[in-house]
């Protein structure tokens, strides 16, 4: 029996439901496996097909949310027709949500893998830094981790040394910071979609009280001038651990016998390091199959310090 929905309706949804969980273009597309195919004119639309549009939206919403989302299922031979009860308006309301959620990785739907790190013993005055270099095998690739929910996870931290005002201040900036990620819809004023090849910050935080000056930061970069269509393939993350504090002593020596801090109340030392990790979309596609995202390669320089 013909149903009261039109190819075009029917054709209008899938797209949608495929503008996510397939290839997708710029900031959509999961770079998943998708169900038949669009409606061909004069084809019936039949429950397979239906079948087809709840069970990728069955994956979309699994991946996002962790849980099983509530879908009304086509029935066969049965006419369907316009209205929230139906098939056809509520995918197309499900699959709008779904849209605007589409950065959203759900509980157990992802994992976690350390990638290499770095850290460097000594001392330092002004600044140090790092560079991360994040490389994906193609732009879609690069597009299907982020578009997923995939994030670049860094921290840092500063241990051992002398015990001294100052580098207790730099061990309590950098465990206050944590864990800091860098996606597509991440916090900050800089996304992978937003980034250019000029580096941007994406996180800063101060230190406090005496040491307001003193700042970590969180830049990153592509290897394209506008990557909001998502063209880029290499992501650069650098970290600074920016020290602008000057020691009172330095200012004011008691000339010609001046008093010093030892060490020098200016100088940080002990171990700055650096921890990378991936958060990474999984899990598994409705009726069968497995929600794959391929990992970039990741490297990243020596600390080099002021």
């Amino acid at each position: 029996m013909p149903t009261q929905i039109s190819r075009t309706d029917y054709n209008n949804i899938r797209a949608k439901i495929v503008d996510i969980l397939g290839p997708g273009t710029g900031p959509k597309g999961y770079g998943q496996t998708v169900l038949g195919a669009a409606v061909s004119l004069g084809e019936q639309i039949s429950k397979v097909q239906w079948d087809d549009l709840r069970n990728m939206l069955r994956s979309i919403r699994i991946h996002q949310d962790g849980a099983e989302p509530v879908l009304t299922e086509a029935v066969a031979l049965a006419v369907i027709q316009q209205g929230i009860t139906f098939p056809n308006s509520n995918y197309d309301n499900a699959i709008e949500a779904a849209s605007l959620n589409r950065f959203n990785i759900g509980v157990d739907q992802s994992v976690i893998t350390a990638k290499p790190g770095t850290s460097r013993t000594g001392s330092w005055m002004t600044q140090s830094s790092c560079e991360i270099t994040i490389t994906f095998g193609s732009a879609n690739l690069a597009r299907y981790f982020f578009n997923s929910g995939g994030k670049i996870r860094i921290s840092s931290s500063r241990t051992g040394g002398t015990t001294s005002p100052q580098n207790n201040s730099w061990t309590n900036l950098l465990d206050t910071v944590g864990l800091q990620s860098f996606g597509a819809n991440t916090p900050g004023a800089a996304t992978f979609y937003s980034l250019t090849n000029v580096y941007q910050t994406y996180y800063q935080q101060g230190a406090t009280s005496s040491y307001s000056s003193n700042n970590y930061q969180l830049q990153a970069k592509t290897n394209v001038a506008n990557n909001s269509a998502g063209t880029a393939t290499v992501v650069y993350i650098k970290v600074l651990w920016n020290d602008a504090y000057v020691d009172p002593d330095a200012l004011n020596p008691d000339y010609p016998n001046p008093v010093t801090i030892h060490p020098p109340g200016d100088v940080i030392d002990g171990t700055l390091a650096v921890t990378v990790d991936e958060l990474k979309a999984t899990g598994s596609l409705i009726p069968t199959g497995t929600f794959t995202i391929t990992s970039p390669t990741y490297s990243i320089s020596s600390i080099t310090a002021t």
